[in-house]
């Protein structure tokens, strides 16, 4: 990092620092506020002496010695909800100090106390705050150590020093956010109101680490680059969590997984299988019958888009536009519109209880042929299917042996695609389906819901398991084919 670079990364660290001992927020004092609830009391307590007072007064039992002190008892009750309003007033136009609170030395006043009615309520807050002075310090820390590191390195260009300060900030600029994320949630009981932050301080404490950062990451190789890595670390955590939580769920009771959230399997994957298997959930039944529909249209759809997206490549026929152009249209149409109408075709034509129902129509793939006509555009040049026609190569044959080795990663990808869509596809062979025997998994897991006393959680995620385990193995089978796609290059001349 350049010497002016650094004093700049410095000021800025520096002015974080300071700002943690600055006021950053205010919890405003509301005694106005404290009145509502005995207000509300005051004026229940008038509506029911006024309903008594009418109740003696309609029945004409009581004597009117007896309803004139009933009368004095509701004037009673209202002077005092009428000094409650003028003290409420008044406390309101008083109003306006309250108690500042600063992160650092960290201890919010002993005034304050949380509102329990909120914590009860919702469940989510804490009614301590040890856990949240440690991330204020943490915080502080790691800023601290950041600076520290970076000031140790000298005129060294590149040094590991520069990795670990770089570690150490994003960690603090991830504290500090949320410590005045977690500030603001506390719920603080009358009579002071929620923490209100300082924008100033705030704006402090937010941009200046973030600006030191950027600083920082755009001024020292090995620091940008361990970032990447952690950004591509952190993304495909998150891509991952999601399959990772339903395996784990697997495995778990349906007690435990309402009751919490754990990444750490449980011991009840036989009782779930033991669950599945009492409802006749066949998986074999359900596997062969997605695997055919999934597979089978994979194929048909992959192999036929790819013949016309060569066409409307190769060969400049009369319409060709056009006809692309109808393809590009038939992409705009939701599968939903046309789902009564294709339900009705098969119907008449005696389709229906038919897998082939499910797999035939996949040759139609106007997405698939966009995709293909758009690769062949990069990747493809016409003069190999010149060389080869002047060979005595046939057309089909040109197609066969030239064309599809040079689409194979774009067949991959598509074909990953079309076996996810197909295999999870729920609707259509909801619609043409109704034989016991040609259910697919998707339709199988739905019905695992409709228990009318509970819902076995448990059954249902390893059922689910079941299900996306042949689309991760596709997948992991052919990821090298997209990888290889974003390699390729041109065909050279």
């Amino acid at each position: 990092m350049k010497f002016n670079k650094k004093i700049i990364f410095a000021v800025l660290m520096a002015v974080t620092l300071i700002a943690m001992f600055l006021p950053v927020a205010n919890f405003p004092e509301n005694s106005a506020g404290a009145l509502t609830e005995d207000i509300t009391k005051q004026q229940d307590k008038i509506e029911s002496a006024e309903k008594q007072l009418q109740r003696w007064i309609d029945g004409g039992k009581k004597s009117e010695e007896d309803i004139q002190k009933q009368r004095d008892k509701v004037q009673k009750e209202k002077d005092k909800l009428e000094e409650l309003l003028a003290k409420q007033e008044q406390e309101a136009s008083a109003a306006g100090g309250g108690i500042g609170y600063s992160f650092l030395p960290g201890q919010l006043a002993g005034e304050l106390e949380i509102d329990q009615t909120v914590v009860n309520q919702y469940k989510v807050y804490e009614a301590n705050f040890p856990a949240y002075y440690a991330c204020v310090w943490a915080a502080f820390a790691l800023i601290l150590i950041a600076l520290v590191l970076v000031m140790l390195t000298g005129d060294k260009p590149v040094s590991k020093l520069y990795t670990f300060a770089s570690f150490a900030h994003l960690l603090g600029i991830i504290l500090i956010v949320y410590n005045l994320l977690r500030l603001t949630a506390f719920p603080i009981k009358l009579p002071y109101g929620n923490a209100q932050l300082s924008p100033l301080v705030t704006v402090l404490l937010v941009a200046c680490p973030i600006a030191a950062f950027a600083i920082h990451i755009s001024s020292v190789h090995n620091s940008k680059r361990s970032m990447i890595y952690v950004f591509c670390t952190v993304l495909s955590v998150l891509a991952i969590m999601p399959f990772w939580l339903m395996i784990v769920n697997a495995t778990r009771s349906s007690q435990d997984i309402q009751r919490s959230v754990s990444i750490i399997p449980g011991t009840f994957v036989g009782s779930n299988w033991q669950v599945l298997s009492s409802k006749n959930w066949n998986v074999a039944t359900g596997f062969r019958n997605s695997a055919i529909i999934a597979f089978g249209s994979t194929i048909l759809s992959v192999y036929f888009s790819a013949m016309t997206a060569y066409g409307f490549k190769v060969y400049q026929f009369k319409g060709n536009k056009f006809l692309y152009a109808v393809v590009l249209a038939i992409i705009m149409i939701p599968g939903q519109v046309t789902g009564t109408g294709f339900f009705m075709f098969m119907y008449q034509i005696g389709m229906t209880n038919n897998l082939l129902a499910l797999i035939i129509p996949s040759i139609a793939a106007a997405s698939t042929v966009f995709f293909f006509r758009q690769y062949l555009e990069a990747n493809f040049q016409i003069s190999l299917v010149e060389a080869a026609r002047i060979d005595g190569c046939g057309e089909f044959r040109i197609f066969n042996s030239i064309v599809i080795p040079i689409m194979v990663p774009a067949m991959a990808t598509m074909g990953i695609m079309a076996m996810i869509g197909a295999w999870n596809n729920y609707l259509t062979p909801l619609m043409l389906l109704s034989d016991s025997s040609l259910k697919t998994l998707p339709m199988m897991v739905q019905e695992l819901r409709g228990d009318i006393y509970r819902t076995e959680y448990g059954s249902i995620y390893l059922g689910l398991t079941l299900t996306a385990l042949p689309l991760l193995i596709v997948y992991f089978a052919f990821s090298k084919y997209i990888i290889a796609g974003v390699a390729l290059g041109g065909v050279k001349e």
